[in-house]
């Protein structure tokens, strides 16, 4: 009886265990690359205004290989999801801009940063 009750709690287990894992959302999954319009390099950040007025610094290069921006000194990350891009500063937990893939055209990337909307002009 007692070898009975440790192997169907053996079997119970393997049984649980076996079948909790988590799946990912598709949303969740970033298109390839290769799949994307060509948006690394230097894009100019439009509608928003710096304090410091340095031009130098609404300058925005992207860098999806090694998935990093840069804007002035300040580097962020970059992560992709199923729909967009997102930038993100590694001391924050909230995004600070976002760009729809659909919204990339050739010289022009509509998107928000800090709450704003904003267009990226290459």
């Amino acid at each position: 009886m007692i070898r009975f009750g440790f192997v169907s709690f053996f079997i119970c287990t393997f049984l649980f265990l076996g079948n909790c894992n988590e799946d990912r959302k598709p949303a969740d999954i970033a298109p390839q690359l290769k799949d994307l319009p060509e948006f690394a390099g230097q894009w100019n950040l439009q509608g928003m205004e710096l304090e410091s007025g340095n031009k130098a610094g609404n300058i925005l290069f992207l860098d999806p290989e090694k998935k990093t921006a840069q804007l002035g000194l300040q580097t962020y990350d970059l992560e992709m999801d199923s729909l967009g891009l997102r930038v993100k500063a590694s001391d924050r937990e909230n995004s600070v801009g976002y760009f729809l893939f659909s919204e990339i055209k050739e010289h022009t990337w509509v998107g928000t940063w800090e709450d704003r909307v904003i267009r990226l002009l290459r």
